[in-house]
């Protein structure tokens, strides 16, 4: 099989489907992720259609490939201590999970994916997606139900209890017929991290991690000055981070002759999007961005990135080979602190941890690294993750259909 050319479905040229579940509304790690693997798959596979259901407000911003679409869930937002609730919508919780919930079960019902790609949440948030498995597993039952997870969820200890009490482990067992990570074993091995009982490691893959392609725009490189991103996702978190930058870094850079370009991100929170663009206007060689559309032009044109630990941020940096300071978050989740470490270990990245950082430290190891303090080196990564879930979607695309009818 060519993963270079064109698949070719069978069943004389019949359409094949995947739909998947990604039911994020903050930030844009899983959507992006999600959108990544289905644009890979529309180059390999023709006569096939892919849907993604999620609550994020971001796809156009995104900019989706021919061949993607998506059903727009009602956004959901956590709240402190109180769980998720309505993110826009003046509806109280019930309501807001009854009309996902149909949402979900109807675009099922009659879309009739061959495969049900599902990231994160095997259930759904409050269970919202068991409907719809028990649906396919009755009416549908050579749909391949698939669970999507990045390398790292979180810290063992909180991810065993985690999925012990939100009965993770039962759905999974219950429901899905392969869990692809999307990251290496000799990197994390989630199965033993999270002590994975037998029955789940016989239907894991370990895909690799996920390559990014160059856009295909021309490259914005101003010159022989050194450009230096900063990026923190989709920016709920990011505000210490880039505070933390502009208050020495970004001066710093300008005095190398360099220039700082800093992406706040879509749900970077209001007043503080406003008092750092402020902060940014008033000094040499900076320029704010609210929003980037392509990340790849401007991680292309950089020379170091400073960033957030995020998962897909660090497989940007691995894939286009930039030098990059991480400053991982480490709360509510860990995953970001220990991909950081781990990736620090194998000389990809150059990591430090938030609580040991001020704005002059920060600045001096930007510097430092500009200078050529350590180059990356990504050979002890394995970034074949696309390739290898396209070769799963062939396995499981030829001779794999639902035909059933809908009764509504």
């Amino acid at each position: 099989m060519n993963l270079n050319g064109t698949h070719k479905a069978s069943g004389g040229g019949q359409s094949r489907r995947m739909m998947t579940y990604c039911y994020d509304s903050m930030g844009v790690g899983h959507i992006r992720r999600s959108l990544t693997i289905c644009d890979h798959l529309t180059q390999s596979f023709e006569h096939s259609s892919f849907l993604i259901a999620t609550g994020t407000p971001y796809v156009p911003l995104l900019q989706p490939s021919r061949g993607v679409d998506y059903v727009k869930l009602p956004s959901i937002m956590k709240r402190p201590n109180s769980g998720y609730g309505c993110k826009y919508l003046s509806l109280d919780n019930r309501q807001m999970f009854k009309c996902r919930k149909a949402l979900l079960l109807t675009t099922v019902q009659y879309y009739r994916p061959s495969i049900l790609l599902v990231d994160r949440a095997p259930s759904g948030v409050y269970g919202e997606l068991v409907p719809v498995l028990r649906w396919l597993r009755r009416n549908c039952p050579e749909t391949a139900v698939v669970f999507g997870m990045r390398d790292i969820e979180d810290a063992p200890e909180h991810t065993i209890q985690k999925w012990s009490s939100d009965g993770v482990i039962d759905a999974l067992e219950e429901y899905f017929d392969e869990i692809w990570v999307y990251g290496s074993r000799d990197v994390y091995d989630v199965a033993e991290e999270y002590k994975l009982p037998h029955s789940l490691r016989e239907k894991m893959i370990f895909t690799g991690y996920l390559e990014r392609a160059e856009c295909g725009h021309v490259a914005s490189k101003s010159g022989k000055h050194p450009e230096v991103l900063v990026t923190v996702g989709g920016g709920t978190d990011g505000a210490r981070l880039l505070r933390m930058y502009l208050g020495a870094a970004a001066q710093g850079v300008a005095s190398m002759g360099g220039s700082s370009t800093i992406v706040g991100g879509p749900d970077l929170p209001g007043p503080a999007a406003a008092r750092l663009r402020t902060m940014s206007l008033s000094l040499p060689a900076t320029r704010w961005i609210d929003e980037a559309r392509c990340m790849s032009c401007l991680m292309r044109s950089a020379d170091l990135v400073v960033s957030m630990g995020g998962y897909n941020t660090m497989c940007e940096i691995a894939s286009f080979g930039k030098s990059a300071l991480i400053v991982p978050r480490t709360k509510p989740r860990y995953e970001q602190a220990i991909r950081a470490a781990l990736w620090d270990q194998l000389g990809v990245v150059t990591a430090t941890h938030p609580n040991t950082l001020s704005p002059e430290k920060l600045s001096d190891r930007v510097v430092r690294l500009l200078d050529g303090d350590r180059s990356p080196d990504r050979t002890g990564l394995d970034m074949q993750g696309l390739d290898r879930i396209a070769e799963r979607c062939s396995a499981l695309w030829y001779g794999a259909g639902c035909e059933s009818v809908v009764h509504m």
